[in-house]
């Protein structure tokens, strides 16, 4: 069919490195105009997402070379196209797919031009390699039009030889000027840094970060040396992302929750709490999945080295083969690994960029979750709980991010060099399945028994860190008493049960490392073994050893990783579970008190009607009945005994009181300076003003006493 298709010829009936023109004209074709089509809508994409950051770009020589080389194809090609259609001489159908094909690609890249103008795309990663693929592609049938009988392999003239030539060199030139970015003609908004100009070779390379270490190497770098960072990777933009996924889930848990607690008999399962994992791959999903093709691609790319191997002993092994032929598997091999490490370094630049902001969001919503914690919460949520969450859970967060897709891409490297293995050695490779199969229970049991552990330690951990703040805080009372001793003796043994429990779980973790590190090992001995002992015909050739022994070492890094990847995600469920309950923790109610316009233009700072309060909603009222109003510019001094609430009602005019009925509360938006608390007072016997000694502690920000 194919040969039909083509006329005269086959795509496989030459050998290399004279490739047949079917082949010229069909597969090394086809691939790089599938490429370009399949990768439109990922680049529809990019561009959408672009335009919400950047401007439009200006026209510059960069642009203009490039619209002009990519003009050039386009008219190029469907002049081959028009050449075909309207000459004379009958051609296969080939010949009349292959330009139309050319005319389709070129056409469309000059409005993927005009469109990324539009949209501030500096550089496409799409339109670079789409470029180098069709110069790859297209140099067999260059060599070939270059040659002197290539005019009558082609069964054409010399105006299409010229064409060819005219149209390759085109692309070289163009597939050059892609390393460079188009410049941006204003500032870029929000914060910016030499990646957001760069190319996509530059930031593949990630050759725009050289002029750190270069400056380094010649001085002390400053803080004007080092780059600010991009708006999306900054603390603002990332709570505020995390803040719009988040709220609608915590406020469904919230409403859920109370419905589920007005009635405790009805055997309802209890409410699940928001998930913060979804959460953040929400915020995250593109950069994600965009980490999880390079990772896909860069595994697989990984097992061409066994099978490239093999045909490299092969061609050792056979006195006549073409010393071509080495040549190109050797390079195959050197161009596979190269660009397999540069996949894998932007797999892992994009990963550990994104373990980075999910730190920094997850700091900033635990800061600011502290800050609107209610009473009750506070005294359930201790301090040291907190300081954990911020210092230890989040971080955990960030640590397994690099290898969160390990969780699929291990499996995969096992799955495919095992069955690479099956395909080598047969039915001798299934004792190592059987091997590596023992292996996964194993860790499965293990890592729910130092999750266990985990969940005691992070307690003990809390109130390690606990009581070392408030003998801190009250460290005058504790040297006055003596009770140093005690209190040391007392955290000691927090300690003490916190670093068995840490003992067990490294105990545990370096038995599995033992056995995952010696897997390989075990898996080749017992294959090669099999393999022997089951057939005397059976020889461990260079072809079966090699290549085995590649595909065991492919097999020990996938195994390793299992180990680590059990503790990180033990330790990171226990995270999880925290900051979930933490951040679901009940807030002080925002619309308790009443700062509307109106009140802005009265005569009173604060007007408190028929007031009952508490500091938990299941006690009883702290403060009842309460009337209150203070003019504005005027001195209210709130006078009473100890514990009659007068610290409970400065607490409710600033709305960190329940309130459990009201009338009118209302408080004036703007800050009131002048709320003091006066201790230490020694009244004189006429009780005048001047006669007291005052020791104001002042709110809000400095007055002088004249404010009073």
């Amino acid at each position: 069919m194919l040969s039909s298709f083509c006329g005269n010829g086959h795509p496989f009936t030459t050998g290399l490195p004279n490739v047949s023109v079917c082949a010229q004209h069909t597969v090394l074709v086809w691939v790089p105009t599938a490429f370009f089509l399949l990768s439109l809508p990922f680049l529809t994409a990019q561009c959408h997402l672009t335009a919400q950051r950047f401007d439009r770009l200006p026209f510059s020589w960069h642009f203009i070379i490039k619209l002009i080389l990519t003009t050039f194809l386009a008219v190029n090609s469907l002049f081959t196209w028009f050449f075909v259609i309207f000459s004379s001489q009958s051609f296969a159908p080939a010949y009349y797919v292959y330009p139309a094909l050319w005319v389709i690609v070129w056409g469309g890249t000059v409005v993927v031009h005009l469109v990324r103008l539009r949209c501030g795309l500096v550089s496409s990663g799409i339109q670079h390699v789409t470029a180098l693929v069709f110069a790859i592609c297209g140099a067999p049938e260059f060599y070939q039009w270059i040659r002197e009988d290539g005019g009558d392999s082609h069964q054409m003239g010399s105006a299409m030889s010229i064409a060819y030539l005219s149209w390759y060199v085109a692309l070289l030139l163009y597939s050059f000027f892609l390393c460079f970015a188009d410049p941006r003609g204003g500032r870029v908004k929000g914060a910016h840094s030499p990646e957001l100009q760069s190319s996509f070779l530059n930031r593949l390379t990630l050759w725009w970060f050289n002029q750190v270490p270069w400056a380094g190497a010649k001085r002390d770098l400053e803080l004007e040396d080092i780059f600010e960072l991009n708006e999306r990777s900054g603390s603002q933009y990332l709570s505020e992302l995390w803040e719009s996924f988040w709220e609608p889930k915590r406020l469904k848990y919230i409403h859920e929750q109370s419905i589920w607690t007005k009635d405790p008999s009805d055997e309802k399962t209890p409410v699940v709490l928001p998930s913060v994992i979804s959460t953040l791959f929400m915020m995250f999903r593109w950069e994600f999945l965009l980490a999880s093709t390079l990772k896909f691609v860069s595994d697989t790319l990984q097992f061409a080295s066994p099978f490239l191997l093999h045909e490299l002993l092969n061609f050792v092994s056979a006195p006549n083969a073409p010393f071509w032929k080495g040549m190109a598997l050797s390079i195959l091999m050197f161009s596979t690994s190269e660009i397999r490490s540069l996949i894998l370094n932007s797999y892992f630049y994009i990963m550990f960029r994104m373990g980075t902001k999910i730190q920094t969001a997850l700091t900033a919503a635990v800061y600011k979750k502290t800050l609107l914690l209610s009473n009750a919460a506070r005294r359930d949520k201790t301090v040291g709980e907190i300081v954990n969450l911020m210092a230890i859970d989040v971080e955990r967060f960030q640590m397994i991010t690099p290898q969160i897709q390990q969780f699929w891409s291990c499996p995969y490297q096992i799955t495919f060099a095992l069955v690479y293995l099956f395909i080598t050695l047969g039915y001798s490779a299934i004792p190592g399945v059987i091997i590596m199969s023992i292996f996964v229970p194993m860790n499965i049991i293990s890592s729910m028994i130092v999750r266990k552990w985990q969940i005691e330690q992070m307690k003990l951990k809390d109130e390690r860190t606990k009581m070392v703040n408030e003998v801190l805080n009250g460290i005058k009372v504790v040297k006055l008493y003596a009770w140093e001793v005690p209190m040391e003796e007392f955290i000691e043994e927090i300690r003490r049960k916190e670093l068995k429990l840490i003992q067990k779980s490294a105990m545990v973790r370096n038995i599995l490392d033992a056995f995952n590190t010696s897997s390989p090992f075990l898996v080749a001995l017992f294959s090669f073994g099999t393999f022997v002992l089951s057939d005397s015909s059976h020889l461990l050739t260079p072809q079966i050893a090699f290549v085995s022994l590649t595909l065991f070492n492919q097999l020990r890094s996938p195994m390793t990783m299992i180990a680590l990847l059990i503790n990180q995600a033990v330790q990171a469920v226990v995270s999880n579970k925290r900051l979930k309950e933490f951040l679901v923790a009940e807030e002080l109610d925002k619309n308790c008190i009443d700062r509307s316009e109106n009140i802005e233009r009265s005569h009173n700072a604060v007007r408190i009607e028929n007031l009952s309060a508490t500091w938990e909603s299941e006690q009883n009222a702290t403060l009842e009945n309460i009337e209150l109003t203070a003019p504005r510019n005027s001195l209210v001094a709130v006078v009473g005994k100890v514990g009659s609430g007068k610290s409970s009602l400065l607490q409710a005019l600033l709305g960190e009181m329940g309130k459990l009925k009201v009338s009118k509360w209302h408080v004036s938006n703007r800050p009131i300076h002048r709320i003091r608390f006066l201790t230490s007072i020694q009244f004189s016997i006429d009780l005048r003003h001047e006669n007291a000694k005052l020791r104001p502690f002042i709110c809000a920000r400095p007055r002088e006493h004249s404010d009073i």
